[in-house]
């Protein structure tokens, strides 16, 4: 009985041995791609300052009128401060002659033309405060 068992244990063993089997191959290993991510274009913003008196060549005694505006990327913006600076004898130099603030695409100042010398430009500057940068710019007047 004893040699029966061994011999169904040998047949059995080479029955399992012998059947066809699935070839095992290496196992193949993973990689995932390492890319970097692409770069963000930054694109830096164009801000321009457009300033322009309404008579460039006014007569002595009369007013004339100061526009200012800060645009962004050729959008006109509101809601900070225009300030701006002329040669005067009675301000104290460095504090504006005029700060109003920017409503609708530009600020509006008056510059009474009184006391200024014939055929002397008078440089006006404008200067905008706009996200914690200052952007200024230039105009001015000749009176006749």
């Amino acid at each position: 009985m004893k040699l029966v068992i061994i011999l169904l244990l040998l047949c059995g063993l080479q029955m399992s041995c012998s059947s066809s089997a699935i070839p095992i191959s290496p196992t193949a290993t993973l990689t995932t791609p390492q890319n970097s991510p692409a770069p963000i274009p930054i694109r830096t913003p164009v801000f321009e300052v457009d300033a322009w008196v309404d008579d460039p060549n006014p007569p002595v005694g009369s007013r004339v009128m100061l526009y200012g505006s800060l645009i962004k990327d050729g959008v006109y913006l509101g809601g900070m401060a225009m300030r701006a600076t002329w040669p005067d004898e009675e301000q104290e130099r460095g504090v504006p002659n005029c700060s109003v603030q920017v409503i609708y695409q530009s600020g509006v100042c008056i510059v009474e033309t009184e006391g200024f010398k014939t055929d002397v430009f008078v440089p006006i500057r404008v200067s905008f405060e706009y996200q914690g940068k200052f952007y200024r710019g230039e105009t001015g007047f000749t009176p006749r």
